[in-house]
């Protein structure tokens, strides 16, 4: 018998793995951060103690949720910029809460929003931070995510440009600068919290940067070899602004400045044309799919499927609590559903299976982490749910997945465990006070 640090047992387990395999009555094996086995649990048993077991029985245990964008400070204003486009909002809402809020309401805020991810059974986290000048506020957000206990990548902003369409002068910084800050807050961060935090790059919109601005950009993620996340498309604002700049269109722009590629999650992408799809196709663009935020803000529905289609990775997310109102991924699973079977007109165009595909192994492929992330299986993070089904909401359960997308909620998720350390247990966190915060 080998003692490991957590044994899960009795549990119904959906792996995510290559088979897609689901464990009726399943046990999952951690020892420090990374799972050992998985598999029934009278096999799993026989072969693993543990000095911490959780008896999981009439739960359902799912791979953590990967939220491939978000906005973490934005819990501050929920509710706010409601019947706005969004360049309209941004200017309204978020571009001048941006630039007033302290780092101690930054940090408040940033943990706020980690803790509802984690609550709604997302354990990994890519935010994307305004690009304010001030560090404290950057370094606030990062503490936040460390704090949580959620693994997550934070990204820098890079916004050179925009006074003309609305950026305040606290988000507007050369280019130049704003790199040197990425690369300080990578020395100082990338890696820490035992390897949960990264540190990657960020381009607002095509309309707050400059084409210098682009091609510097690229340049320090090959150098440093920092991944980009950057809004592309949400709106028609978007093209009709890089068209007036720059004579081409947003994605035909990034291709000539040479910031397509494997390393770039492109957000929202709602309007998008078969030369923007082709040209994500040719460089490895992987796409965050952000439909509460869409729907709030009327932006539009992304062609999910058709990008899916074309052979490209997809990932799910809520954005920020700004333009969604909540970090709920499991509500981000159900209207990412049901968005593309009602642009399609056609129910069968997208399945529970491929929604937990987007907002598990795609969304970790999407962020690089899928050799580490993304399913439950040995040699993976464990990184893990429970689900208890008996509320009257997600109870009866027939199909474990659809109850997950279609039916669940908050309430639902008991139990979330990141890097093998058991977070919330029994639906209270363990490491900080919720109520306080």
């Amino acid at each position: 018998m080998h003692n490991v640090d957590l044994l899960v047992q009795h549990a119904l387990v959906v792996t995510q793995n290559d088979r897609r395999e689901v464990i009726d009555d399943g046990a999952v094996a951690v020892s420090g951060a990374m799972i050992s086995a998985v598999g029934p649990t009278a096999e799993v048993a026989q072969k693993f103690t543990g000095s911490t077991t959780i008896d999981a029985r009439g739960r359902a245990l799912f791979p953590g949720l990967v939220n491939t964008h978000t906005h973490l400070f934005q819990s501050m204003v929920k509710g706010l910029g409601e019947a706005m486009a969004v360049e309209d909002w941004a200017r309204a809402v978020t571009i001048p809460t941006s630039v007033a809020m302290s780092a101690e309401e930054t940090y408040l805020a940033a943990l706020v929003s980690c803790l509802e991810n984690l609550r709604s059974g997302a354990t990994t986290v890519v935010d994307f931070m305004y690009p304010v000048r001030a560090p404290a506020l950057h370094e606030a957000v990062i503490r936040a995510m460390s704090d949580s206990g959620v693994r997550g990548r934070y990204s820098r902003c890079v916004n050179d440009f925009g006074a003309d369409y609305g950026f305040v002068p606290g988000l507007i910084e050369p280019a130049d600068a704003a790199l040197a800050h990425a690369a300080e807050l990578r020395a100082r961060f990338d890696g820490s919290a035992d390897g949960r935090i990264t540190v990657g790059l960020s381009i607002a919109v095509i309309w707050g940067v400059t084409e210098a601005g682009m091609r510097a950009i690229r340049r320090a993620a090959d150098d440093w070899h920092m991944p980009i996340t950057m809004h592309v498309n949400e709106s028609p604002f978007d093209n009709a602004t890089s068209l007036e700049r720059f004579g081409r269109a947003t994605v035909p722009m990034l291709a000539d400045t040479g910031l397509l590629g494997p390393d770039l999650l492109a957000v929202h992408c709602v309007h998008m044309t078969d030369e923007d799809i082709g040209l994500f196709v040719e460089h490895g663009v992987s796409v965050s799919y952000n439909p509460v935020s869409n729907m709030y803000l009327g932006s539009g529905i992304a062609p999910i499927t058709r990008l899916a289609e074309a052979g490209l990775v997809i990932g799910l997310a809520t954005d920020g609590a700004g333009s969604n109102n909540s970090q709920d991924m499991l509500e981000a699973l159900k209207f990412g559903a049901l968005l593309q079977k009602v642009a399609a007109r056609d129910a069968s165009v997208v399945r529970a299976q491929t929604a937990l595909d987007w907002a598990t192994r795609g969304g970790a492929k999407a962020a690089g982490l899928d050799g580490e992330v993304g399913s439950v299986e040995p040699g993976k993070k464990a990184d893990f749910f429970l689900l208890d089904s008996f509320t009257a909401k997600a109870t009866p359960v027939h199909d474990p997945l659809a109850t997950l997308v279609y039916s669940a909620g908050e309430a639902n998720v008991v139990t979330t465990v990141v890097d093998g350390r058991v977070l919330l247990e029994d639906g209270v966190f363990c490491h900080l006070d919720e109520p306080a915060i």
